[in-house]
C-alpha cells in the first residue's frame, strides 16, 4: 500500500514537473516579448522627446529654407519645393560645440556632377574650400570639415556655403545655398550630462541646449548606423518639421555620406 501511494507520488510530480517545462517556453517567450516591446516603446519616446531649441539670442525663425539660393542649373526634376537647402535652424545662424563640424545640405536630382563647399569666417581671417562629386540621385548629404581645415574658434562666426556647379566655365550659373555657424562652448552641467547618456540622450541634451549642428549631426549618424530603426526615422522627421527648423519638405530625403573630394 505504502509503495503504490509513493508510486503514486512521484507519478503526479512527475506529471507537474513535465507541465511546468512544456509550459516555461512560453512563458520565458511572452516575458522576452513583453521586454522587447517595453523597450521599443521606451525608445520611441526617448526619440520623440528630441526637439531643437535655439538659444534666445538666436532670435525668431524668419524664413523656410535653410539658406538663400541664387542661379540657374538643369534639373532632372524640376521641383521648386526642393531646391538646394542647406540644413540650419529657420533663424539662419546655428552653433557647434565641435572644432571640426559636421555640415548637412539637401541636393535635389540634378545633372550637374560637382559642387563646392566653402567656409569662411566673418572676419575673413579663415577660409576653407573644397569641390566633390555629386550623387545625380540627389539626397541629404552629411559633410564634415577635414583634419586638413584649421579648427574653428569659440565665439567666432562663419558662413557656410554649398554650389552646385553646373558650369565648370561659367560659375555664374551656379546654384548657391549660405548659412551660419558659430562654435560654442558647453557648459559644466551639459558636458557632465553628455558623458554617461546614450546617443539618443545626447541628441535631446544638444537640442534642449540649441547646438543644432550637434544635433543634427548625432541624429543623422544614428540613422545612417540603423536605417531600418523606425523610432530614429520618426525622430529624424519630426526635428527637421519643428517649428524652430521649418525643413518639411526634406524630411523624408535619404541621407548620403559624402565626399569624394578633390
Amino acid at each position: 500500500m505504502v509503495k503504490n501511494k509513493l508510486y503514486s507520488h512521484l507519478t503526479n510530480i512527475s506529471v507537474a514537473l513535465c507541465v511546468s517545462l512544456a509550459v516555461m517556453p512560453y512563458q520565458v517567450k511572452a516575458q522576452t516579448q513583453a521586454r522587447i516591446q517595453t523597450a521599443t516603446r521606451g525608445t520611441f519616446e526617448e526619440a520623440l522627446t528630441i526637439q531643437f531649441e535655439p538659444p534666445p539670442e538666436k532670435g525668431i525663425p524668419t524664413q523656410t529654407v535653410g539658406g538663400g539660393t541664387r542661379g540657374q542649373c538643369s534639373l532632372q526634376q524640376q521641383d521648386t519645393k526642393k531646391p538646394l537647402t542647406l540644413l540650419t535652424p529657420a533663424a539662419q545662424e546655428g552653433l557647434t560645440m565641435a572644432e571640426r563640424p559636421t555640415f548637412f545640405f539637401y541636393v535635389p536630382e540634378t545633372s550637374a556632377q560637382k559642387a563646392e563647399f566653402t567656409l569662411i569666417s566673418q572676419d575673413e581671417e579663415y577660409g576653407y574650400q573644397t569641390s566633390f562629386s555629386l550623387d545625380s540621385k540627389g539626397g541629404v548629404f552629411k559633410f564634415q570639415l577635414p583634419a586638413e581645415a584649421a579648427p574653428l574658434e569659440v565665439g567666432k562666426s562663419y558662413q557656410w556655403s554649398v554650389a552646385m556647379i553646373c558650369n565648370q566655365q561659367q560659375r555664374t550659373e551656379d546654384i548657391v545655398a549660405q548659412g551660419l555657424i558659430q562654435r560654442t562652448e558647453a557648459t559644466p552641467t551639459l558636458v557632465t550630462q553628455l558623458g554617461s547618456a546614450t546617443p539618443l540622450q545626447r541628441a535631446a541634451l544638444y537640442g534642449k541646449a540649441g547646438i543644432w549642428y550637434d544635433t543634427v549631426k548625432t541624429m543623422a549618424e544614428l540613422q545612417i548606423s540603423q536605417p531600418n530603426d523606425s523610432n530614429l526615422v520618426t525622430a529624424w522627421r519630426q526635428l527637421l518639421r519643428s517649428k524652430y527648423v521649418k525643413l518639411d519638405d526634406i524630411a523624408q530625403a535619404p541621407i548620403i555620406d559624402c565626399c569624394d573630394t578633390n
